[in-house]
């Protein structure tokens, strides 16, 4: 598989596995996000925590983020830059993501938070899943620039 261009079924089948993730996330479904991911899956969060098995891959990463306080009215907007084979299998998926926010109680609406998403996504039985989710947070201090 590496170096093998990705079909454009094989492309839209793995977007759609991260769309579901986002509309998990937006929608406080935990068992959602679990669906898009391997058994065995990690995520590194915006914090930089790895949740692992160990750490209650995740699950684990899905439940502590979902039960955060005002979450309601949030949602992520994702924007796929480059799908690559990965060295181990599968494809790696580089995205911008901005989360916003309508707080529609105080009328405020706001960027939450913005980065980048680096999804490495491999076929389990027939279905394109993340192995691995690298979100990574996009501000002055901590976005990557050349030179």
């Amino acid at each position: 598989m590496a170096g093998t261009p990705v079909s454009l079924e094989e492309r839209q089948a793995i977007y759609e596995t991260l769309a579901r993730y986002v509309w998990g996330m937006d929608t406080g479904d935990i068992e959602g996000v679990v669906a898009t991911c391997t058994p065995d899956g990690v995520v590194k969060d915006v914090t930089g925590k790895r949740w692992d098995a160990t750490a209650g891959g995740a699950r684990g990463f899905a439940t502590h983020f979902l039960s955060l306080p005002n979450r309601r009215g949030a949602q992520h907007h994702v924007q796929h830059l480059f799908v690559e084979a990965a060295s181990g299998g599968g494809y790696r998926v580089t995205s911008y993501w901005v989360s916003i926010q309508w707080d529609a109680e105080a009328d405020r609406k706001a960027i939450r938070a913005m980065g980048s998403y680096v999804d490495t996504c491999v076929k389990v039985d027939g279905q394109w899943l993340m192995q691995e989710k690298i979100i990574a947070p996009w501000n002055s201090a901590t976005s990557p620039m050349a030179g």
